[in-house]
């Protein structure tokens, strides 16, 4: 008798003609009147097929309004068991980071769509990893995917960082839970030279901004015999990389004084003389600076995203306008700013079209000097445009 998986009706999904010649695109997410065949309950790991009943790989169901996420071709026609569809994908997606798996490295294990596991991010600080969850069919799935991780990297604690308003779409509890191991409420990792705390219980995103690793880079190649001002500086990790660069000094401010005081003992803990530390409205503080006529070598503007979903880009598209505009400003002859969104409704080329109409009317050029986004571990799909969601430009003014 076989012992292979057989697809069983439950298992299978097929989409409209309309809908199948998107997937064959190369698109990923599908709504509930792009589903011609098949249960879309409960939330789990399905066969995928067009309008003719040819194979367009495995996909993950959903109660919410995004009901199919696909994830990628699988050999055969049979749907695996989550086991062995866990295990591969997160083998190939560890694998792809084989380079950045020191015992100091902070790096990010899988990246959602872009590893064929939508729904997933996994971040790994040294001996700690740190997931978070959106998809209901992964949650349903971690006595697999953790039992997996947690032995393959040796990892001392697994944590849960389910704190995000995008699992309430999925019905899913909006928490931060302990998963494996022992609880370590902060680890240090070492970037470019610089260490920095993570909290991984309680600090953004999943405790550190991995993404930012290449604008990090840069800001430290820029440094040298600087006068640098980071903007929502969150622990400063940019202004430490200045400074460890050789910038002549650096103002780092923030809203969160707890935010300034890892900052300040961050750049004590790397023997880095020359931070300043601000608890101010960064609106509010670059109209000070501007009245006063203080200018900045290397300014860094990286705020939260304001377009948190399509009705807020309008005003999100003001502040992000009224910002680089105020911070142009400030930058002295031949500075340089670092200019960042990282809302994934802010499409590249609108970005760069409002950075463009800030700077119109300014009394000096400001030329482009190169763009950036998030490094490699957090690979782009490119028919997936949503999984490009940082964007940096760093601009120059030259007078």
């Amino acid at each position: 008798m076989s012992t292979e998986p057989v697809t069983t009706a439950s298992q299978e999904l097929q989409l409209t003609e309309r809908a199948s010649g998107f997937a064959r695109r190369g698109q990923v997410w599908f709504y509930g009147s792009d589903v011609a065949r098949g249960p879309l309950l409960p939330p789990r790991l399905v066969r995928v097929r067009d309008e003719g009943n040819r194979d367009l790989g495995l996909g993950f169901t959903s109660a919410s309004r995004l009901v199919l996420r696909l994830c990628g071709p699988w050999p055969g026609d049979a749907v695996p068991d989550r086991a062995s569809f866990f295990a591969q994908r997160l083998s190939a997606a560890i694998e792809a980071r084989a380079g950045c798996l020191g015992p100091t490295d902070g790096a990010r294990l899988v990246h959602g769509e872009g590893d064929w596991l939508p729904g997933l991010v996994i971040d790994r600080y040294g001996p700690v990893l740190v997931l978070q969850v959106t998809a209901a069919a992964v949650e349903n799935a971690l006595d697999a995917i953790v039992p997996f991780v947690a032995d393959r990297l040796g990892a001392e604690s697994v944590v849960a960082r389910n704190d995000v308003a995008a699992r309430k779409h999925e019905a899913l509890p909006e928490e931060v839970s302990l998963l494996h191991g022992r609880r370590i409420a902060a680890t240090a990792i070492v970037e470019h030279g610089v260490q920095h705390t993570v909290r991984v219980f309680e600090g953004h995103k999943t405790g550190f901004y991995l993404d930012q690793r290449p604008a990090r880079a840069l800001v430290q190649e820029l440094g040298k015999g600087r006068r640098m001002l980071d903007l929502f500086c969150y622990q400063g990790a940019f202004a430490l990389n200045a400074l460890k660069g050789g910038a002549q000094a650096a103002v780092a401010v923030d809203q969160s004084a707890d935010a300034l005081r890892l900052a300040t003992a961050a750049a004590a803990a790397n023997g880095l003389q020359g931070l300043a530390v601000h608890e101010a409205n960064v609106f509010d503080f670059l109209r000070a600076q501007r009245e006063a006529g203080l200018q900045h070598d290397l300014v860094v503007l990286d705020p939260p995203a304001f377009a948190k979903s399509r009705r807020e880009l309008e005003g999100a598209e003001r502040g992000y306008r009224d910002l680089n505009r105020q911070a142009l400003r400030v930058l002295a002859p031949h500075g340089f700013l670092l200019t960042c969104t990282c809302s994934h409704h802010m499409t590249p080329v609108r970005f760069e079209e409002l950075v463009r109409q800030a700077a119109a009317g300014l009394p000096f050029r400001v030329v482009l000097r190169k763009r950036l986004g998030a490094g490699p571990d957090h690979p782009v799909c490119i028919t997936h445009p949503e999984s490009e969601y940082l964007k940096v430009l760093l601009l120059q003014r030259l007078d």
